[in-house]
Formats: structure tokens, C-alpha cells, sequence
């Protein structure tokens, strides 16, 4: 533990070889009141070279991440690496536990929590663990999410442009190196207190990605997701055979527009992850639940562009974004305006 948070790290992490351990957080609650909360870390460590940290569960269930990450510690070894590889599987230990977006500890969501607060709660203080010890020691990395029990996301990569061109331009390398089907591009002006642009106030080249979701593990999202970050990091330099295949083209897409649901009920939904639509077209039925002599209501698109989240529940509440909508874009356009 240092002086400045509240967490002690059970590995050393300039140790070579390959070890497993834990951030030790002291919390004290109703169910913690002697003991402390392990967060799970990893590290494989192989001489001089650059370092690159992989995380998730940075929401507590959001599946599809945590499965690639301890794959990736479970199958690489020492040697495959030139310099470091940081793992964090389970960012939100305690709310991966809970099977819950936020943590049942303060309801807090870590990726609306940077830089965080070593005098905070606990996510606050696990936010601000990643923020001060972690990042500074990074060349690189990503934070693998899905769209968790509530969503489902097309497979994308999450950018966000920085101040500095050279800083979003090495984002966008490694966007493209992840070789999604689509990536998402935002200023981290824009992004508020995420992980990402956390990382980016500390020069550390950072990106995320959106894989499936729906609250299970989805078979093809992971084996994109894996072959993905693979890329990635052979990109930085730190894994030495990566995917032997080049990446695949990458659309880009930016913007959000959303339709709400007027009211609870079923929607149906008449469009796909993926898909080019155009406003105006049908994005589904949406049936009331409480009130049967309510007609179905027909919604529509509110914009043109590509669908790249719906909602994973059939139910949904008087709120609940029914589909987001992006534009599509090009490189060149994104990188422009720094």
C-alpha cells in the first residue's frame, strides 16, 4: 500500500516470468469488515521492452472480455512476450461478483470514475489504482467490454481522439491493428471520466471494444476479440507472433443518434447490429404491457447510418434506447480537425 491509495499489489511487477496475484482494496462494510477486496491481476514479464496492459470487466457482466483476457494468461508464456503484459480480468471485482453493471459496494461505475480518489469508494479508488500506478507504466493497451445483460453492440473498436494528433493517430493505429468491423471514434473531450481518455491525460495510448453482449459469452465475438487484441499487441511490440492474417478493413463510424422508447412494454425489432438504415425506415413494434387496449406503436429510424447497439431484453422501460445509430465516416475526416 502506498501513501497515496489505499491498495496493495500481491505481485511485483518487474518480476520475470509469469505470475497471478492480486490488488489487495481494505474496504470495510457489512460484509467486509476484516478483510480486503483481491482484484484480480496478472503479469507475464520477459526482459527490456515495452509494456501493455489488457483489462475487463471493467463492467461486472460483461462477459465476452474477461473471457479473452484470462485465455490470453492461460496460453501465452514468457517467451512469447519482448518486455511486459499486464492482465486485469475483472476491473469491477465486486461487481463482476454481483453479475451487476456497477458495484453493489457504492454503486459505482468504474468507467465514470477516473482519475478517481485514493480517499474515495472503492470504485473510486480502484479508478484511481489504474490511474496513477498503471498507466503511467504503459505503452499501451485496451479495455475490453461488451454491451453486458442490457445490450448487445456490433463488434467495434472505441476511440478516443486527443489534443495531441500524434497521440490520436497512435489510437487509430491501434484501432485498425484490432481490426474490428467497425470503430467508434469520439473526442475524449467528450468521453468524460472513462478509462480511455484517463489513460490519454497520461500520454498512454489507449483504446477499447465493444464485443456482443447480452449477458452470456458470445462465441464469435471472443474469437474476433482474441484475434484482435493478439494484433493489438503485436502492434506495440509486445507480443512477438501475433495473427499471422493482416487485419481487416475497418469502417468508421461517429456520433450517436437514439430512439427512446415512448413507453414500457415488448419491442420487436425490425433491424440488425450492422445494418445501413436510413431515417424514416421501421426499427421495430413496440407492444405495452400494462395497457392492452394500447394499439402497438410502429417506430421508426431517426437517422441515416448504421445500427450499432440495440437493447438485449425483449422488455424494456419508458427510456430505454431501442437503437443507436452512427454515421459513417473515413480516417481522414476523424483526424482533421486535432
Amino acid at each position: 500500500m502506498s501513501e497515496s491509495n489505499p491498495i496493495t499489489c500481491s505481485l511485483d511487477l518487474n518480476a520475470q516470468g509469469k505470475h497471478a496475484g492480486t490488488l489487495d482494496l481494505v474496504h470495510s462494510d457489512n460484509q467486509h469488515a476484516i478483510g480486503v477486496i483481491p482484484v484480480p491481476i496478472a503479469v507475464i514479464n520477459n526482459g527490456p521492452g515495452p509494456t501493455a496492459l489488457v483489462t475487463a470487466g471493467n463492467h461486472g457482466d460483461e462477459y465476452e472480455g474477461q473471457v479473452i483476457v484470462r485465455d490470453l494468461f492461460h496460453t501465452l508464456t514468457p517467451d512469447d512476450i519482448t518486455g511486459r503484459l499486464i492482465l486485469m480480468p475483472a476491473l469491477n471485482y465486486p461487481a463482476m461478483l454481483d453479475n451487476h453493471r456497477v458495484s453493489p459496494l457504492d454503486g459505482g461505475n468504474l468507467n465514470r470514475s477516473f482519475p478517481g480518489d485514493p480517499a474515495g469508494g472503492p470504485t473510486a479508488v480502484i479508478a484511481h489504482y489504474l490511474d496513477s500506478v498503471l498507466f503511467p507504466l504503459c505503452d499501451g493497451g485496451i479495455d475490453l467490454h461488451s454491451g453486458g445483460r442490457q445490450a448487445q453492440f456490433v463488434n467495434c473498436a472505441f476511440v478516443c481522439l486527443a489534443d495531441d494528433a500524434e497521440l490520436s493517430a497512435a489510437n487509430m493505429a491501434m484501432a485498425e491493428a484490432f481490426g474490428a468491423p467497425f470503430t467508434y471514434v469520439m473526442h475524449g473531450r467528450d468521453a468524460g471520466s472513462g478509462l480511455d481518455p484517463a489513460a490519454n491525460r497520461q500520454g498512454t495510448p489507449f483504446i477499447s471494444a465493444e464485443l456482443a453482449g447480452g449477458g452470456g459469452v458470445d462465441r464469435h465475438a471472443v474469437e474476433l476479440g482474441a484475434a484482435g487484441t493478439r494484433r493489438l499487441l503485436a502492434h506495440l511490440g509486445v507480443l512477438r507472433n501475433g495473427p499471422a492474417e493482416a487485419p481487416p478493413d475497418t469502417r468508421f463510424v461517429t456520433g450517436i443518434e437514439a430512439l427512446a422508447a415512448p413507453f414500457s412494454g415488448i419491442f420487436a425489432p425490425a433491424i440488425e447490429r450492422g445494418e445501413c438504415v436510413t431515417a424514416g425506415q421501421i426499427a421495430g413494434t413496440l407492444y405495452s404491457v400494462e395497457e392492452l387496449e394500447r394499439a402497438p406503436q410502429v417506430l421508426h429510424v431517426p437517422a441515416d447510418g448504421v445500427v450499432i447497439a440495440r437493447p438485449a431484453p425483449a422488455r424494456v422501460r419508458r427510456g430505454t434506447h431501442l437503437c443507436l445509430i452512427s454515421r459513417e465516416t473515413d480516417r481522414a475526416s476523424l483526424l482533421g480537425g486535432i
